[in-house]
């Protein structure tokens, strides 16, 4: 979104060390394995298969926010129609710093392989989200890839991102009104299965916004290391990303009027 609003609240540090309990107690692979946190692989889960998943990501560092913390939250289910094709359904919660919790909007997720892995180079999939909050539309399309030699995964992400106003209209920084406004974005990580219950690797995000479909406002290149635990029905994420340069530079080579200089975001997915 360009319009970036904070979606969290803090997770429950109980919910979290149960949850590490659990993973910890047993060992078996999830076919759709997270290995990263902003790149999604095109390796589904098989079909008939029900996941829950908590996403929560805290983002400090941008100028305006008073040196506090916004926290994004989403609770997701997802089901695997086919091997092939997954649909999820989200709810998004907003924390922004100083605030209180507040939902934001439902989300709603479409992922297809165009094929059987192997068949295809970069086992492609196709990745479609759409939010409506009542006041904007948002449409989400990514093309999903990745490639696997033996232990190392890789995979890369574009994302385009549209956003469709209704009726209240938000200011510009230089007065203009904002109907609508797209963004794309370019993904990709690297990971290394240390066992099969632990992965390790290195993700990085490029994004650029383009307010009313016009020139473009901002960009920010950010980058971090990555580790996932996995065992049994339960898998956890946790990734960093630190913004390492960015147009119009604000502070430095960074641009923190548009985006913030740290990201930590935790996924856990319970299989149901």
């Amino acid at each position: 979104m360009i319009r970036r609003r904070s979606k969290a609240p803090r997770l429950s540090l109980t919910a979290a060390a149960l949850s590490l309990a659990v993973l910890l107690g047993a060992s078996s692979a999830h076919a759709d394995r997270k290995y990263f946190v902003e790149t999604y692989t095109p390796y589904l889960a098989p079909a008939g298969e029900l996941e829950f998943e908590t996403w929560l990501t805290s983002k400090s560092g941008r100028e305006g926010a008073g040196g506090g913390v916004a926290w994004d939250q989403r609770e997701e289910f997802e089901y695997a129609v086919t091997d092939r094709l997954t649909a999820a359904a989200y709810l998004n919660f907003s924390q922004p710093a100083g605030g209180s919790l507040a939902f934001e909007a439902p989300s709603f997720e479409l992922i297809y392989r165009l094929g059987e892995s192997g068949r295809y180079p970069g086992d492609p999939a196709l990745y479609l989200e759409t939010t409506e909050s009542g006041e904007e539309l948002e449409l989400e399309p990514k093309l999903l890839l990745a490639h696997r030699v033996r232990r190392l995964v890789s995979a890369a992400n574009v994302i385009g991102e549209f956003e469709f106003r209704h009726n209240d209209l938000e200011l510009l920084d230089d007065g203009a009104v904002m109907r609508k406004a797209w963004a794309w974005a370019l993904t990709a990580g690297t990971a290394y299965e240390l066992s099969p219950n632990v992965s390790a690797g290195l993700e990085a995000r490029y994004r650029a916004e383009y307010p009313n479909f016009g020139p473009r406002s901002g960009a920010a290149l950010s980058l971090g290391p990555c580790v996932n635990l996995q065992a049994n029905k339960v898998q956890i994420a946790i990734g960093l990303l630190r913004q390492v340069s960015g147009t119009p530079t604000t502070k430095g080579s960074l641009n923190l009027a548009d985006f913030e200089r740290t990201e930590i975001r935790t996924i856990i997915g319970i299989d149901l």
